[in-house]
């Protein structure tokens, strides 16, 4: 059974999820805020670049699809 919480912004997600969405998050600072993109096995971005479009979420997509081919 999969635990339902809820985010910082009201949002509900479950714990993978929010998971996966800390540890973009770290990466992406480790990084200093660059997209992806130069990673092996990048696969694409999912969103159109813009400035609404935080780095972290790419890096939440990125590592969604590695973990998904494992």
């Amino acid at each position: 059974m999969t635990e339902i919480i809820m985010n910082d912004l009201g949002n509900v997600d479950n714990r993978d999820d929010l998971a996966l969405e800390k540890a973009a998050k770290i990466i992406c600072n480790l990084k200093c805020g660059v997209c992806p993109m130069r990673e092996k096995d990048f696969q694409g971005c999912p969103y159109e670049c813009t400035e609404e479009i935080r780095p972290w979420r790419c890096w939440m997509a990125h590592l969604r699809i590695g973990g998904s081919q494992n």
